[in-house]
């Protein structure tokens, strides 16, 4: 039984269009590099730290963190026409990653790791933006890809943000006090970004002076905040809050040693 005429035009169309899409599928995968973002769930790839690994002179990889409410590293700078291979986890909460002027579209969330590829044709400065709501500082996430022409100004490589910046001339690891390395947790952490150590409140109560005082809760009672109360607020925060304060604060992967590093710089803040 042959066909209608309407009919076969809606088959071939249908099969031309395919064809067609398959093409281009096929042409941004070998010709544009353009990939489809993966993800690494199952802890073998674990990612902690911020780096930045040239492989080949063209071939970078960037590991990066997203936390409340930046970017590690902030900005990011490599040759023209070099593909970046992008590994992105999340310390806290879930944010977006996304590069204006590409493809690259990903979600940062806790124990996974995002990954996707781009080849970066034209030099110029790529902004890249949190897109996924994440709090009060939301809309002051963002980070730099600076994609340059060879041999313009200062090396290849990646920089921290300002707040997070190791210090070269005195690293937290390069001294045994606890209470300086409780001072670059709070800053790696993104504690800054809410509990100030000036006595003035943001997000979250200040710092200024909380040790050993009296501290009012949302329920009307009161706890002096001692080390227990310091140590179950920063590995519990919901556990008793702090009046006039909402349940925002995450859960922070933190080792017994950094919660007695960040107490320990509580205790000396006067």
């Amino acid at each position: 039984m042959a066909f209608p005429k309407l009919e076969k035009k809606v088959l071939i169309t249908a099969l031309v269009t395919s064809a067609i899409h398959l093409l281009l599928i096929a042409f941004a995968a070998t010709q544009l590099g353009i990939t489809v973002p993966t993800c690494f769930s199952d802890g073998s790839r674990p990612l902690d730290q911020a780096a930045f690994i040239k492989k080949t002179d063209d071939h970078f990889e960037v590991q990066i963190l997203a936390k409340m409410w930046s970017f590690e590293p902030s900005k990011i700078r490599i040759p023209v026409g070099s593909r970046l291979d992008i590994f992105l986890t999340s310390l806290d909460v879930v944010h977006g990653f996304f590069i204006k002027g590409t493809n690259i579209n990903l979600m940062a969330v806790p124990g996974s790791i995002a990954n996707a590829s781009h080849v970066f044709r034209q030099p110029g400065e790529y902004q890249v933006i949190c897109h996924e709501y994440c709090g009060v500082g939301h809309q002051n996430m963002f980070a730099t890809i600076e994609v340059v022409e060879e041999g313009e100004g200062e090396a290849f490589g990646m920089t921290y943000s300002q707040s997070s910046a190791p210090d070269p001339g005195k690293a937290a690891s390069e001294t045994d006090d606890p209470g300086a390395k409780g001072a670059a947790l709070y800053s790696q952490k993104g504690c800054i970004a809410c509990h100030s150590i000036s006595g003035e409140a943001g997000v979250g109560p200040t710092l200024k002076g909380v040790f050993g005082t009296s501290v009012e809760l949302s329920d009307g009672s009161k706890v002096i905040a001692d080390e227990a109360y310091l140590k179950e607020s920063i590995l519990d925060p919901h556990a008793k809050l702090h009046k006039g304060f909402g349940p925002i604060m995450p859960k922070l992967p933190l080792t017994d040693t950094e919660v007695q590093e960040l107490i320990s710089y509580i205790k000396s803040i006067k």
